[in-house]
């Protein structure tokens, strides 16, 4: 997969590949960013459930950063915390399977991937809804 930027949206473990981000700021984004998870979020017990050691449920940390990706529909800010670039193998990359990417019904979420022992959701921006606002 190459280089990705790896972060935290709404408390949980995302990717986007780095050449689809356009510039990351120290400040939030706006209230009408995107929002990778939908107003309700992803059910926290079933990013858990794909973890080998479950993860006490907490608060999501306020986002102190925003990061401008290329969308399919224009730029869009996403507010996160803690991004940072990383390197993964391909080996450590997994297409979403098809019965949970019906599940989630989120387009944008194309797969999971292992980084530094823990996994994030590959997010496409490409695919991200321009009414996700």
């Amino acid at each position: 997969m190459g280089a990705v930027v790896a972060m935290l949206h709404a408390g949980l473990r995302c990717a986007f590949p780095a050449r689809q981000v356009l510039s990351a700021e120290g400040g939030p984004a706006p209230e009408r960013g995107a929002r990778l998870w939908g107003e309700a979020g992803l059910d926290r017990t079933m990013t858990q459930a794909m973890t080998a050691a479950p993860e006490p449920a907490a608060a999501p940390e306020p986002a102190a950063r925003c990061v401008r990706v290329a969308t399919g529909g224009g730029p869009r800010e996403i507010a996160c915390s803690h991004p940072r670039l990383a390197e993964v193998d391909r080996e450590r990359v997994w297409a979403l399977p098809e019965l949970l990417a019906d599940v989630l019904r989120l387009p944008h979420v194309v797969g999971l991937a292992e980084i530094d022992g823990a996994l994030h959701w590959v997010i496409d921006a490409r695919r991200l809804p321009a009414d996700n606002a």
